[in-house]
């Protein structure tokens, strides 16, 4: 599909002796021309801060004299791809527009070479918050994160 982002997995859990393979796949396509996509090489340091901020992707055709789109806070972001670069500091996200921490009991950690994604169906641009964890001080506490979203352009 045109302008969609497709992702298949594999997972093998449980124990060896019981261990389960499991796998799926998602598909998200943008549902009109306000779904835009965002991509970016991000550079999370210990200062929580918006994890999602610039601009938009022109993936449609624009003349050279028109300029990105600008994302707004009150943008909702319907699906969120991050994929943690550094390999050997981990970042902390937030969902709820609280600071994000490494004590938080409702964050999601991604951790060196991790990758996390999913769909959040009533989240806005705002509310996404991350902090870099420097881990038993293994690394510089930046963590390069590749964040690619899809959103909802609602300004």
């Amino acid at each position: 599909m045109a302008d969609a982002a497709t992702i298949a997995i594999t997972a093998t859990l449980l124990p060896d002796e019981i261990a389960a393979t499991l796998s799926g796949s998602m598909t998200v396509t943008p549902d009109d021309a306000n779904d835009k996509w965002y991509y970016k090489l991000t550079a999370c340091t210990q200062t929580s801060t918006d994890l999602i901020a610039g601009y938009f992707l022109d993936y449609t055709a624009v003349d050279d004299d028109t300029a990105p789109t600008a994302i707004t806070t009150s943008d909702k972001v319907k699906f969120l791809f991050i994929q943690n670069q550094s390999s050997s500091d981990g970042v902390y996200v937030c969902f709820d527009g609280g600071i994000a921490a490494n004590d938080l009991v409702d964050a999601v950690f991604v951790g060196p070479s991790q990758t996390w994604f999913g769909r959040l169906p009533n989240t806005t641009v705002g509310n996404i918050h991350a902090i870099s964890s420097d881990i038993a001080d293994a690394g510089d506490a930046t963590a390069n994160l590749i964040v690619a979203a899809l959103i909802d352009d609602v300004a």
